[in-house]
């Protein structure tokens, strides 16, 4: 993941100080008015902080006449190491404004009254810095959705290999980072909810219209005796009555399974499975890096996926095209996940399996090898078939 730099934090250090002083000012607290150098417009030649500030006095903070541009021009900043730039620059203006009250503390009459605006700009501020992560999530996941919509698993894939990572929140729409997941996991949150609702609510009419209440056939099947004051319970599976009746049973529990399975989805349903599918999609690709070995290892996922080897073949002239080093690099992969299947490291656990189908991988080397047989064939210029 990308941090911040120590530059980028101390140039966003700035940019919020500032930032905080200007909506401090404009509270008409007589402390930091005082402060404020005459003629410094932080934000631009066109901010004039006296017309902002209270024409009648120390009136406290007040959001609505707070400029969206200078919160626009100083989001980025506010969004530095996911908030604890802004949180820094705060603490040392509570602590400036603690000086500022002395003892009087929040009485405004005798000189107090800075402390509290103080907090009140931090949480305006916060407010902020949340609700801009939100509308960025927002945008990248809609981005990646109409991906899946429009153009299919191969669309998302090529989107996410093409976006940047971050390990804050100063990326802007289409990068991704930690609060994306959050995002990801709020919306499928209360887009289950939704679902429940529907679900319970569909439940309610089911159990309104359908009056036939049907008997359990099941209930006669059982001989009831009692052996010296046990009650014992007895099935004889050769009685053809008992036989006709359970596999009347078994029928209609598969009947019912494929109704479940089939059942069209409604649309939140449709909804909640792609943000699911779109949250394990993301995490995994956490674990591909940008680089040489990351491309190898989509290309791998893909291949073994691949429902033929024409398509395996489709998919590696796409990726690779007539490169021999990226061929190489690709081999040199797909060999050492054979060697990795072929051993006995995955029974170190017990309850799990090979991870991986050794059959499939062999099928995609020797695709490679042919395919690279045919492109040194053609790199060396020779005409003629390929002996």
């Amino acid at each position: 993941k990308n941090e911040a730099t120590s530059k980028e934090v101390e140039e966003a250090k700035e940019v919020v100080t500032e930032l905080v002083h200007v909506l401090l000012t404009m509270t008409g607290a007589p402390a930091f008015r005082e402060e404020f150098s005459e003629g410094l417009t932080p934000f631009g030649e066109d901010l004039e902080i006296e017309s902002m500030t209270s024409p009648g006095g120390f009136l406290g903070f007040d959001p609505s006449t707070v400029p969206v541009d200078i919160l626009t021009t100083a989001s980025r900043s506010l969004r530095v190491n996911r908030g604890e730039v802004l949180q820094e620059v705060v603490r040392d203006y509570e602590l400036r404004a603690i000086g500022h009250d002395g003892i009087h503390g929040d009485d405004r009459e005798k000189g107090g009254g800075h402390y509290q605006e103080v907090i009140k700009v931090r949480a305006f501020l916060e407010g902020y810095r949340r609700a801009e992560v939100r509308r960025i999530s927002r945008e990248t996941t809609t981005l990646l959705l109409d991906k899946i919509v429009t153009e299919g698993v191969e669309g998302l894939d090529l989107t996410l290999a093409s976006m940047g990572r971050n390990g804050d929140d100063t990326s802007d729409a289409g990068d991704l980072n930690d609060s994306l997941l959050d995002y990801l996991n709020d919306a499928i949150r209360q887009q289950e909810k939704k679902v429940d609702q529907l679900v319970s609510s569909e439940t309610e009419l089911e159990g309104v219209t359908v009056l036939p209440v049907e008997v359990d056939r099941t209930a006669k099947l059982w001989n009831v005796t009692n052996e010296n004051g046990e009650r014992i319970e007895t099935l004889d599976p050769t009685d053809p009555a008992v036989k006709e009746i359970m596999e009347d049973e078994f029928l209609k529990s598969q009947q019912s399974d494929v109704v479940d399975e089939t059942r069209s989805k409604t649309a939140p349903e449709q909804l909640l499975l792609l943000l699911c599918l779109l949250r394990d999609r993301i995490k995994a690709e956490a674990a591909f890096s940008n680089d040489e070995q990351g491309r190898n290892l989509r290309i791998l996922a893909h291949c073994i996926h691949a429902r033929s080897d024409k398509e395996r073949e489709s998919i590696i002239m796409k990726e690779m095209g007539s490169s021999l080093n990226r061929l190489e690099s690709f081999e040199e992969l797909l060999n050492s996940s054979i060697e990795y299947a072929e051993s006995a490291s995955h029974q170190l656990q017990p309850s799990k399996t090979s991870p991986l189908n050794i059959f499939v991988l062999k099928k995609i080397q020797n695709l490679i090898e042919d395919i690279g047989e045919k492109q040194s064939w053609k790199a060396s210029g020779v005409t003629g078939n390929k002996p």
